[in-house]
């Protein structure tokens, strides 16, 4: 058997980035203990298992193993690199001057955190100079919507996506189209140090199928893949350039939820929303209530019922879309039309604000700025 090298060993593998992970526990006088692992992964779905691989010698993991079978997982965020260096470096008081909480199991969570996963030890096999530990999920749950922080090449670091792209197969004709907005969405989303998602109709769905950088009122590490029916207040931009069938299936999907004075303004609006050029809404928090809602529909969360995503929706309306032209707002976001050959609504591009207020003319900068990216991406289909 050929002899390797072990710093010849670390120096190749270490080209493949990894996460970095803090696992936490108690310790018999319910004080909190943890080591930093970089070797963490998914195992399986079902039943739902995770791993983390530590080193046989290490003190940190001892005192884990000997505290018992619970132990959680955080994800750190890429502003965490002093709390991942703190509970590697320190020999006892590993979370001092750090936030902590508990989790459902009744573990130390990390403020800041990506992720945490509760966790009991299900299994744990030798691998040469390390344990492999698999740990049965018994809860998880976003934290931070910080990109997660990387281990790469000895160092730290993170990583931004310029674009991601949903991979559902009944959206791929839709993003042969967006592809050729890349360039545009990720020039846009730089301008204004925020995220543009690429939003497409699919059947009764709207789907977010693909997103350029980042803003700081996301709810959940990536809005890409969620979908969300197709009913007011959000998708104004299909119905305002849809036809007439189109538009009547928007407007009177709610019609069970409005009085006759509310459904005659949300008849205005695809009109309102098509002479404009634009769809806006306006305040955080019952927008971010309604993405957190649909969020935890998509991932499946059993606590949340799929009729609780209608009432955010309602909550949400009177942001959407106002008769008054915004000033001094908290912009939620912007949406405009791109088309395809046909001159049909190929998917809307929405451009989302960040937590500051704006004033009437940041708000016009900005709807300038998107239209234009739209007006691109439509040239760019015809082009094609």
């Amino acid at each position: 058997m050929n002899h390797i090298d072990p710093t010849r060993f670390r120096e190749v593998l270490g080209q493949y980035p990894t996460g970095v992970v803090v696992v936490t526990a108690n310790d018999a006088a319910g004080e909190p203990i943890g080591m930093t692992v970089g070797s963490f992964t998914s195992v399986s779905m079902d039943p739902p298992l995770v791993a983390f691989l530590p080193s046989k010698t290490s003190s940190s993991w001892r005192a884990l193993r000997e505290s018992g079978d619970s132990f959680c997982i955080n994800v750190l965020g890429a502003g965490q690199e002093d709390l991942c260096r703190a509970v590697a470096m320190r020999k006892t008081d590993k979370f001092a001057g750090f936030a902590l909480r508990e989790s459902p199991a009744g573990n130390p969570v990390m403020d800041g955190a990506v992720v945490w996963i509760d966790c009991v030890t299900e299994q744990v096999h030798p691998g040469g100079d390390h344990d492999i530990v698999v740990g049965r999920v018994l809860g998880l749950d976003h934290g931070s919507p910080d990109q997660p922080l990387l281990f790469f090449r000895g160092g730290y670091g993170s990583f931004t996506p310029l674009s991601l792209a949903s991979g559902d197969t009944d959206l791929l004709g839709h993003l042969a189209e967006i592809d050729l907005a890349r360039p545009h969405m990720e020039a846009l989303a730089d301008k204004f140090d925020t995220e543009v998602t690429a939003i497409a109709l699919v059947k009764d769905e709207l789907v977010l199928a693909a997103a350029a950088g980042r803003t700081d009122i996301a709810v959940a590490p990536t809005r890409v893949g969620q979908r969300l029916p197709f009913i007011p207040p959000i998708g104004s931009c299909f119905a305002a350039w849809g036809d007439i069938a189109l538009r009547a299936k928007w407007v009177e999907s709610v019609a069970d939820m409005l009085n006759d004075e509310q459904m005659d303004v949300l008849r205005q609006v695809p009109d309102l929303v098509r002479d404009r050029g634009y769809a806006v809404a306006i305040g955080h928090q019952a927008g971010a209530q309604l993405e957190l809602v649909a969020t935890r529909i998509n991932a499946g969360d059993p606590e949340v019922p799929s009729s609780s995503m209608r009432e955010a929706f309602f909550k949400a309306l009177d942001g959407y879309n106002q008769l008054e032209e915004p000033d001094d707002v908290e912009l939620r976001s912007l949406s405009a039309p791109v088309f395809d050959a046909s001159g049909r609504v190929a998917y809307m591009l929405t451009m989302w604000g960040r937590w500051e207020r704006v004033t009437s003319t940041e708000v016009h900068d900005r709807v300038d700025a998107l239209c234009a990216t739209a007006a691109a991406a439509t040239q760019a289909i015809a082009n094609r």
